[in-house]
């Protein structure tokens, strides 16, 4: 429930400051860029450790607040991962949530990109980076959809997949 709670929150959160929150500060810095790597990169390698948290909140508070990064919080592969629930909603919005951040970090590495189809199977496969760590601590741990997932991303298949997906239409 907790958990839950706090993807709530989040969402909300983004959903309200993404409007306003990019004119109330300048881009990005070189040292939060780092940090952007750094954290995500983290994530998606430990998953479960002690200070995800705090990391997750930060990185949150930064996508929302930075003005020249901009992470697509309505594409299809996100709406997909709310399917996650459902079968464990144990790890669910950590791996859900990656999505996110793995994006943001695959824009701040480059971020001249404006293939969607590109940004969007960057972050799926920071999301399934971290799906095998959390596998790794807890064997039992089984997604279809990411199962799914890892076998088109195995076979070089899983941007073309994105590419295959209808576009957020704002339902």
């Amino acid at each position: 429930m907790v958990r839950k709670l706090f993807a709530v929150v989040i969402a909300l959160i983004v959903a309200a400051w993404l409007p306003c929150a990019a004119n109330t500060r300048g881009p990005s810095t070189p040292e939060e860029r780092a940090k952007v790597l750094e954290y995500t990169r983290s994530l998606e390698q430990h998953p479960l450790a002690k200070d995800s948290l705090q990391k997750r909140m930060w990185l949150s508070e930064w996508i929302v607040q930075v003005p020249d990064v901009s992470v697509n919080v309505c594409c299809k592969q996100l709406k997909q991962l709310e399917s996650l629930d459902k079968v464990n909603d144990t790890y669910s919005n950590q791996l859900r949530m990656q999505m996110v951040y793995s994006q943001a970090a695959f824009l701040v590495e480059h971020p001249e990109e404006k293939n969607t189809a590109a940004i969007e199977a960057a972050g799926l496969a920071g999301t399934l980076r971290a799906y095998r760590a959390i596998q790794q601590f807890d064997p039992t741990v089984k997604y279809p959809l990411l199962d799914s997932l890892m076998s088109l991303e195995k076979h070089g298949k899983l941007q073309k997949y994105v590419q295959h997906q209808q576009p957020c239409n704002g339902t």
